[in-house]
């Protein structure tokens, strides 16, 4: 046999090497992850007490905790690179574990101390424990273990946020006079805050620190997400979902994409339009405020908290000095519109037209129309009748401005260029309604929605005209959505009465802003006559209760409620019961 020369070998070589698949990981790395996870813990104590609850800690504890800093964040990368080694292929790291490299977002930002920043630190363990927990067996074990419907994630989720944010809030550095939020107002502060509505107990800018203000724009931009992404991201980030649970949160978008490539749309769809906002304002505020850090800084609270239609402001007057300035008005509108059009209205608008030059769909031209329509009858109402009133001594063009961004705000937005207290009892009855009803499906918005009262006024128009079916841009509405309508319309209507019944029983206010507190609460809208401040620990209580449900929405908290029930087979003969 003649002898290969060495350029045959190499050919040889590479033609029948074997191709590795995978690699399989030793068994010690499971003890060191749960060393990492049980150090991580310990300095996540550590700075509660150092940083949050301010205990003078003794010198060689201080020391001790510095050190454990930064050995759990040493410990982390060594995880996060032996995580790396042993992952084939290596582009399924970056899909699988993106959220590793926020862990390194403090230490870049701060090389000199990872301590600089206590928000930042938090975040940054807290994250540690979960994506370290996330790793081990144990995890696994509870995944399998759990059986949870996506209506019950979604209510639970939301109920962790609030319980860690009114944690973080009863810390001592997160209030100006260092002794923390008491429990409820941290409560109801937190509550406001995930589910976007706005009402406050405390002033914002002057009563909490920075690091109470970071913990409450994270809440936002958290429940801002929604109940679909909030849900998804979840099942997607942390869970081992069946196609079963899969196709539950997929019926949740009621679209039949991806739901992987929809939720990550959703995500730099937000990051990008909250983005441009910030710009916007930064270009504005530039000139308003004395450093380009504080105009910085207001500028991506009020960008976050616009489209998130949150309503939370770092003024103590909302945006009323703003009110005669168009810059902001349109900045702020326009975030606000995006935000509570709804993700898939917005993604129709970027994407349909502009590739494949189709034609809207049915539920993007019924938002479009509808919120058009409310918006158009809240700006006559508050224009009208409030024209020699609280608008009285405004130039005429600011009376346009105060009147449009008041109606679109209305909405579910929160913020307010004119006295919500000043406003006549027609225009707050009005705005009552318009809160009541609220964004459009699938946005950062809550209320009944603009699609379920479209729905039934085109119901109530069919039944008026005797038609046999439910009509709309030519198409039929199908009869399970028109029931769905009426469910949230009468799970909405009850839920309020109770509450609203139970507040006038703890609370010695007036009837009508009253009602307009609790609409506002169940519409996560955020605008208030001014009584909030001085509701009774009972009725903060209530307000909470009602800003959760009208978040998640009564409809999600009543089958996360319920068991879940086959089909029955027995179909029962009909029964004849006279209407009206």
């Amino acid at each position: 046999m003649p002898q290969k020369n060495l350029f045959e070998l190499i050919q040889f070589w590479r033609k029948s090497r074997i191709v590795k698949t995978g690699k399989t990981a030793p068994s010690w790395i499971h003890r060191f992850r749960k060393w990492v996870y049980g150090l991580a813990l310990l300095a996540l104590v550590f700075l509660i007490f150092e940083s949050g609850l301010r205990w003078h800690l003794p010198p060689f504890l201080a020391v001790f905790s510095l050190i454990l800093d930064y050995g759990v964040l040493a410990a982390f990368v060594t995880d996060a690179w032996l995580t790396l080694y042993y992952t084939i292929p290596k582009k399924n790291y970056l899909k699988n574990n993106w959220m590793d490299f926020l862990v390194l977002a403090p230490l870049l930002l701060h090389v000199v101390s990872v301590r600089t920043s206590t928000g930042l630190i938090v975040i940054r363990n807290f994250i540690v424990v979960i994506k370290v927990f996330t790793r081990t067996r144990k995890f696994s074990k509870v995944i399998r273990r759990i059986r949870l419907n996506t209506p019950q994630i979604v209510a639970i989720s939301f109920a962790i946020a609030i319980l860690l944010g009114t944690v973080l809030l009863t810390f001592p550095t997160a209030t100006t006079d260092g002794k923390g939020a008491h429990f409820i107002d941290a409560l109801f502060t937190s509550t406001s805050a995930t589910c976007v509505t706005g009402l406050i107990v405390q002033d914002t800018p002057t009563y909490f620190t920075p690091f109470g203000q970071t913990v409450l724009l994270v809440l936002i931009q958290l429940g801002g997400l929604g109940i679909m992404t909030f849900s998804a991201f979840v099942a997607l980030l942390f869970g081992r979902f069946s196609l079963g649970q899969r196709k539950i949160v997929q019926e949740m978008f009621e679209e039949d994409r991806n739901i992987l490539n929809m939720v990550f749309y959703i995500l730099k769809m937000t990051l990008f339009i909250e983005t441009i906002g910030t710009l916007l304002l930064f270009l504005r505020w530039y000139f308003h405020f004395r450093t380009p850090f504080t105009a910085l800084y207001f500028s991506v609270f009020h960008s976050i908290s616009a489209f998130c239609n949150a309503g939370f402001s770092l003024f103590s007057d909302s945006m009323s000095g703003f009110v005669s300035d168009p810059a902001i008005n349109i900045v702020l509108i326009s975030l606000i519109l995006l935000g509570g059009f709804g993700f898939i209205v917005v993604f129709e608008l970027t994407h349909q037209i502009k590739r494949s030059r189709k034609a809207l769909s049915s539920h993007t031209k019924l938002v479009l129309i509808t919120s058009g329509i409310l918006i158009a009858v809240g700006f006559v109402v508050i224009l009208f009748f409030e024209f020699g009133g609280v608008l009285l001594k405004l130039s005429f063009p600011s009376k346009l401005w105060a009147a449009l961004f008041q109606s679109v705000t209305t909405r579910t937005a929160g913020f307010n260029t004119i006295s919500i207290g000043s406003l006549s009892q027609v225009t707050l009855t009005v705005m009552i309604l318009l809160m009541f009803i609220g964004a459009s499906p699938g946005s950062t918005g809550g209320g009944i929605k603009t699609t379920t009262f479209a729905v039934l006024v085109i119901t109530l128009k069919s039944i008026f005209k005797r038609q046999e079916n439910i009509e709309v841009f030519k198409r039929t509405v199908p009869t399970s959505t028109v029931t769905k309508a009426l469910a949230l319309l009468v799970s909405a209507f009850l839920l309020i009465a109770f509450v609203f019944l139970l507040l006038l029983a703890v609370e010695n206010k007036p009837y009508l802003p009253l009602l307009f507190e609790t609409i506002s609460a169940f519409g996560t809208v955020g605008l208030s006559t001014g009584i909030t401040p001085d509701l009774t620990v009972a009725g903060k209580l209530l307000i909470t209760f009602l800003m959760y449900l009208g978040r998640i929405g009564p409809l999600t908290m009543g089958l996360a409620l319920a068991r879940e029930m086959g089909r029955k087979k027995i179909a029962y003969p009909d029964v004849r019961i006279m209407i009206g």
